[in-house]
């Protein structure tokens, strides 16, 4: 078995204050945008900073699991065959206390299907809207995401855990980009939901597909146990993602023990 260890303590002198704050991938190191790809849609730098609150323009405005980022400047589009490589400048932490245990999440461009009527006279929805749980713009295909600690050696995150990227769950910008969603949801959890409702299911998260470095596997398939990784690679098997952002996970105490003490009740 490939084991690559490193020392806590020294991981978490080295890291300072990072360990209360989160932060976003900030550099691209490889790109190919494969085949099937959105047209327009490849500047991966998009996929840098924080992911999109507001989606800037005419036809804009806040960014929400109704309304997910568009625009060329927001995100950067992956075809069958393609693949992202970015890296954080901080290490990101393979922590067991982080929420469900994700360690990350990455942001792309799905959003639910709104099922109300639409008034022709009004431009406007009748009714409050809301969703039967069915997704536009998800990827339907097959994606990979490895990890990496130096930039040379990458682990697949194991595919039977590890949730497809720009899928489940759209972005609702209005929440944190730091705090994972229950990744047990499932599409059908939103059968009839308003957004007000979805905000309630994500508690304080943005959405987004969460992912956990102990899901790291060898080239045979063996646990490949990392303390923290540096660089994240997304490849498309299949069909087309696109990717608006990239973030650590990190939840304040407090709210990971309220959190906790609401599911047990």
């Amino acid at each position: 078995m490939f084991v690559i260890r490193l020392g806590i303590a020294a991981l978490f002198l080295r890291l300072g204050s990072f360990v209360v704050q989160g932060q976003y991938a900030n550099t691209v190191i490889s790109y190919d945008p494969g085949t099937g790809f959105s047209p327009s849609f490849t500047n991966p730098a998009a996929a840098l900073g924080e992911p999109s609150r507001i989606t800037p323009g005419m036809f804009g405005g806040p960014v929400d699991a109704f309304d997910p980022p568009y625009l060329p400047s927001q995100l950067v589009s992956i075809g069958a065959g393609g693949s992202l490589t970015v890296r954080f400048d901080r290490p990101v932490l393979n922590h067991p206390r982080n929420q469900f245990g994700i360690d990350f999440i990455i942001y792309g461009n799905s959003g639910f299907i709104i099922t109300n009527a639409f008034d022709p006279v009004t431009f406007d929805w009748i009714g409050t809207p809301a969703t039967d749980g069915t997704l536009f713009g998800n990827n339907s295909g097959i994606s990979r995401v490895s990890v990496s600690q130096d930039g040379i050696h990458f682990f697949q995150l194991d595919p039977s855990r590890a949730p497809g990227v720009d899928g489940l769950l759209p972005t609702d910008g209005s929440g944190d980009f730091h705090i994972p969603a229950d990744p047990t949801l499932t599409q059908s959890d939103f059968q009839g939901l308003t957004m007000d409702q979805i905000r309630l299911l994500y508690y304080g998260s943005a959405g987004g597909a969460g992912y956990d470095i102990s899901w790291a596997r060898d080239s045979d398939g063996n646990e490949v146990h990392l303390a923290a990784i540096n660089f994240v690679r997304v490849q498309v098997l299949s069909g087309k993602a696109e990717i608006d952002g990239f973030a650590t996970v990190f939840v304040p105490p407090g709210l990971s023990r309220q959190r906790k003490q609401q599911t047990s009740e």
